[in-house]
């Protein structure tokens, strides 16, 4: 079975990402969020650019980076 890259929904998660890094009060960078969800920043900025989707870890991994639970990060990703 081949594996398709969806490239509409990895543009929805990147500009929700982006969305949610941007609108901390933290001021958080790519760095910053990337070292708190033990993942390399290449790949968080590649998540950020659309180019990767992420494992539901990475996203439970990204939330928690961000010091929140689960269910509030994933309503940034509803359009």
């Amino acid at each position: 079975m081949e594996k398709r890259f969806n490239k509409a929904l990895a543009k929805n998660i990147g500009e929700s990402l982006r969305k949610i890094r941007l609108s901390q009060e933290t001021n958080l960078t790519q760095a910053d969020v990337a070292d708190g969800a033990g993942i390399s920043t290449r790949y968080y900025v590649y998540l950020e650019l659309g180019q990767r989707i992420p494992t539901i870890e990475v996203i439970m991994r990204i939330a928690r980076a961000y010091g929140m639970k689960l269910s509030d990060f994933v309503k940034y990703f509803e359009n």
